[in-house]
């Protein structure tokens, strides 16, 4: 590895030491499923400031376990009094999918109050009592992504913004499965998936998309081409550069409701999307997006084309367009730890 790289790594692992972290567990309550405690950790990269909103990424392998420590997301969460929470894997006592070790992710079932519970610990902890009412963003990669769509729906006045990744999950809590009440379609959401994702697919993913963009969702549908099960990483800037624009234009408070986007202006973005020979697990087709197109919202919408986001300005929808019509993107960030 070159000298400067090095440095530079050791730098933003430094940077991540020195900021105030804070660790707390939740037992499982009578009725709950879960096989034991689940475990929480936060850190605060502006402890002197009071926390705007929580960034809760759960841990679903090395890939999105990297967002909460990456020193863009670290910089970023400075910039905005955000504080960044990991929540660990909590494995169910009876899992509805009849995997073991997996969780359970109807979110009543006690993960959205593990989740609770342990920000209420946390406001005490930090001696930052806002985190405990704080509006979230969440991040969810595979199964965990299927249960941030799902917890959308169980608090969405508690959801700045939902960052699902290459979602899939089996039933009875797949994409297919998620009926969102009216208030939580106004929750932006940004859906990224992979080309060659034989788990989380592309299909499932995109209707589910389609059916709520249909109806005024300020969504974002953003494919990897030639991506499997993994990677989220690759689109970490435009994450970002999204989630720039939803906090200025839901102006998160701990106290306060969150803004409702008005989207009746704006640019949105159109793919042609063209089949592989792969299937995913279900048997329907995956694909990559062949060509991709930008406009403002109130031009006809091209006859060749599908709808697949909405952006609050053009330099945002250049971002999307830039990223999304790349025939090629690393596929070296898997959930597997490295060796």
């Amino acid at each position: 590895m070159p000298r400067l790289l090095i440095l530079l790594f050791a730098i933003s692992a430094s940077a991540h030491a020195q900021m105030r972290q804070f660790k707390t567990s939740v037992e499982p309550l009578s009725g709950e499923n879960f096989a034991g405690s689940c475990f929480f950790e936060l850190s605060l990269p502006a402890p002197e400031k009071r926390v705007s909103a929580v960034w809760l990424t759960y841990d679903r392998g090395y890939d999105i376990s990297r967002y909460y420590a990456d020193p863009e997301v670290v910089a970023f969460a400075k910039k905005h009094a955000i504080a960044l929470v990991l929540a660990h894997q909590c494995p169910a006592k009876e899992p509805p999918t009849h995997e073991r070790g997996e969780m359970d992710m109807d979110p009543s079932r006690g993960v959205a109050r593990s989740i609770f519970a342990a920000l209420d610990t946390f406001s005490q902890q930090t001696k930052h009592p806002e985190i405990s009412s704080s509006k979230l963003i969440v991040l969810g990669f595979s199964g965990t992504g299927a249960l941030f769509a799902h917890f959308v729906g169980y608090a969405p006045d508690r959801v700045l913004a939902a960052i699902l990744t290459n979602s899939g999950q089996s039933d009875p809590y797949g994409m297919d499965r998620i009926n969102l009440p009216p208030e939580a379609i106004a929750v932006p959401e940004l859906i990224i998936v992979g080309g060659t994702d034989e788990v989380g697919g592309t299909h499932r993913n995109f209707d589910y998309f389609q059916k709520y963009r249909s109806r005024g969702a300020p969504w974002v549908f953003l494919l990897q081409n030639g991506i499997p099960h993994c990677c989220v990483i690759n689109a970490k800037t435009f994450v970002l550069n999204w989630l720039n624009g939803i906090m200025k234009l839901r102006k998160p408070t701990p106290m306060k409701p969150l803004r409702r986007i008005n989207d009746d202006g704006g640019w949105v973005g159109f793919i042609g999307p063209c089949e592989t020979v792969k299937r995913d697990h279900w048997g329907e087709p995956l694909w990559n997006v062949c060509n991709a197109t930008i406009q403002p919202l109130h031009r006809p919408a091209p006859s060749h084309q599908l709808a697949s986001g909405w952006f609050p300005d053009r330099k945002l929808a250049l971002d999307w367009l830039s990223f999304i019509q790349q025939k090629e993107h690393p596929a070296n960030s898997f959930p597997n730890q490295p060796k």
